[in-house]
């Protein structure tokens, strides 16, 4: 595992977080709003609230491209794909812990250095649940995915005040 924390027994899921709320059998959504307590006309929904704008990097790309990438393109997240499949994610926060190692230079790939066992949620979960999974994992940043497991978007910490 290259995760940048450390955890190995962090939640990767809502589900395993255990944050997900309890969902009656009742079909009406205004029920399902007043079972979460969630208000009228709150965002609720991840997707309401996620960037779908990504930066895509592959795991061989350098550090230094990596970083001139998020400068140019003013982000402070880019995603790490190896074809078509999603792979990992790398902060610039992850990236200023690795430049003070001794290890870490300009050359240096990113595969080494992104988050890659990290959390996720998916478009159609709770925001506050979302935002509860983040927490646990210590992460400021989470990749959405959509029905089908593939990567739609991040999510921010500071996305929606919840």
């Amino acid at each position: 595992m290259n995760s940048v924390s450390g955890k190995t027994n962090a939640p990767r899921t809502i589900a395993e977080a255990g944050v997900k709320r309890p969902r009656r059998q009742f079909y009406l959504e205004t029920r399902i709003d007043e079972d979460l307590g969630v208000l009228p006309g709150e965002v609720r929904k991840v997707k309401h609230v996620m960037s779908s704008a990504l930066t895509v990097v592959s795991p061989d790309t350098s550090l230094e491209e990596a970083l001139s990438l998020m400068a140019a393109m003013n982000v402070p997240v880019i995603v790490v794909f190896e074809g078509t499949r999603f792979v990992g994610m790398m902060t610039d926060r992850d990236i200023a812990f690795h430049r003070s190692s001794p290890t870490a230079s300009g050359g240096t790939a990113v595969k080494l250095l992104m988050r890659d066992q990290g959390p996720y949620c998916h478009v159609d979960d709770l925001l506050t649940d979302a935002h509860a999974l983040m927490r646990l994992s210590e992460v400021d940043w989470l990749p959405v995915l959509d029905g089908q497991g593939r990567l739609a978007g991040v999510l921010s910490i500071y996305s929606s005040a919840v």
